[in-house]
């Protein structure tokens, strides 16, 4: 559905708090991939991305499929993912949508590795509906992107771009749906900041003063990278100096007030958003104790009068994990394909291959199509270790039982 991913990417609107849950209907087709699963998920929140699935369904020997979204009370991203391909589109409270999910295309995605983004075929048959403005504005992007190209190439599009907002603004004057309209917004945000506008004029512009759209994946793009490694720059001045010493404390108070230095941030609500984004990365920081971040996420959490800053405390806190580049490797123990105990420790000092499958993933499957020939390679000197991830272990055994080139020492 969407184009120029470099630019323009997916967002969740927020309608307004009273609307009534209603459900909207999702009726798909994907005739290439009969009888696999397709997965609808969201996400928890948009500085973790952390995935919220929401149903799977299996796809039909006709090569169709249907999901029903019952208590749908705002526009929603959403994603449909079917092995490593994912498609997007915008759900609204109450509406029935027709999407095509486009055949496996190799001369594009040709790493069955990776995932990798489709554009969905989309049938709605209102032209006002927030799916097909998002895809005329971005055939409008498109046609403005071919016409100025060169302006970005020489880094003079500042203009044209501003230009182009004031354009889009006459075409949907007759618009006043929030979701398109902060979409489209957004959108040119985004473009502003890849083609390195001022900070204080993108602030001016998309920040002060604006509302905080939490649930809006296109502003959080831009919050993202607007504010991307903003509490490291800023210990590296005079002003923010104390940054590190707050955070060996812990002292959350202090840590908001260092930040309020910057007038933008005098705003309680946009200074905590920062400062959760800011201890996310600091936590991938060997830098800073990771235990005095996790005090301050539970300290916001439990303080927080904004329950989507609640949100994203917990779900970083959730995603953490206590295996970090550099660190030592946790010890468990895991029940091999022949029955026997391994502890992960055994490995100490060696060379690990180390992956994770399920016997039910195509796209396990397919990694694991490699190995044999590279252990046959180098199992001399690597050790490879996969862990299945199937709820049960008879599931794992008939599938060695089957897949008789996988049977070497390769699950320990």
């Amino acid at each position: 559905m969407s184009f120029y991913k470099k630019y323009v990417s997916a967002c969740v609107w927020l309608l307004p708090a009273f609307v009534q849950a209603q459900p909207a209907t999702i009726e798909g087709y994907a005739p290439a991939y009969k009888g696999k699963t397709v997965n609808l998920s969201t996400y928890k929140d948009f500085i973790t991305y952390t995935p919220l699935p929401i149903a799977s369904a299996e796809i039909s020997d006709s090569g169709k499929f249907k999901f029903h979204l019952d208590e749908l009370k705002n526009c929603t991203y959403v994603y449909l993912s079917i092995d490593n391909y994912k498609g997007d589109l915008y759900a609204v409270p109450g509406n029935y949508y027709r999407v095509v999910f486009p055949a496996p295309d190799t001369t594009h995605y040709e790493n069955p590795y990776i995932e990798h983004t489709v554009n969905l075929e989309l049938y709605i048959d209102d032209s006002t509906e927030v799916n097909n403005l998002i895809m005329d504005f971005n055939y409008q992007f498109s046609n403005f992107w071919m016409k100025n190209y060169q302006h970005f190439i020489k880094k003079e599009a500042a203009h044209y771009v501003d230009s182009f907002y004031d354009a889009m603004l006459l075409r949907y004057k007759d618009i006043h749906n929030p979701d398109f309209l902060g979409y489209m917004t957004y959108t040119i945000a985004e473009i502003g900041d890849n083609i390195l506008e001022g900070h204080k004029t993108l602030a001016k512009k998309y920040i002060q003063g604006k509302p905080i759209l939490y649930n809006n994946y296109q502003y959080m793009q831009f919050f993202n990278d607007y504010f991307e490694d903003y509490m490291g720059n800023m210990t590296l001045t005079r002003e923010g100096g104390d940054i590190e010493k707050f955070i060996d404390k812990p002292d959350y108070p202090d840590l908001m007030e260092v930040l309020k230095i910057n007038p933008l941030l005098r705003n309680d609500s946009l200074c905590e958003l920062v400062l959760l984004k800011g201890l996310y990365e600091f936590y991938y920081s060997r830098g800073y104790n990771k235990e005095n971040i996790k005090i301050l996420l539970k300290t916001i959490g439990s303080s927080t009068r904004i329950m989507e800053d609640k949100t994203i405390a917990e779900d970083m806190l959730a995603s953490f994990s206590d295996v970090v580049k550099g660190d030592n490797a946790p010890d468990f123990a895991l029940k091999d394909s022949k029955g026997d105990i391994n502890s992960i420790l055994d490995f100490r000092g060696k060379y690990v291959y180390l992956a994770f499958f399920k016997t039910s993933s195509s796209a396990s499957i397919s990694q694991m199509e490699i190995l044999p020939e590279l252990h046959k390679q180098y199992g001399k000197k690597i050790n490879f270790v996969f862990i299945d991830e199937d709820e049960n272990y008879n599931d794992l055994v008939n599938f060695l039982k089957t897949n008789k080139k996988f049977c070497m020492d390769l699950f320990i």
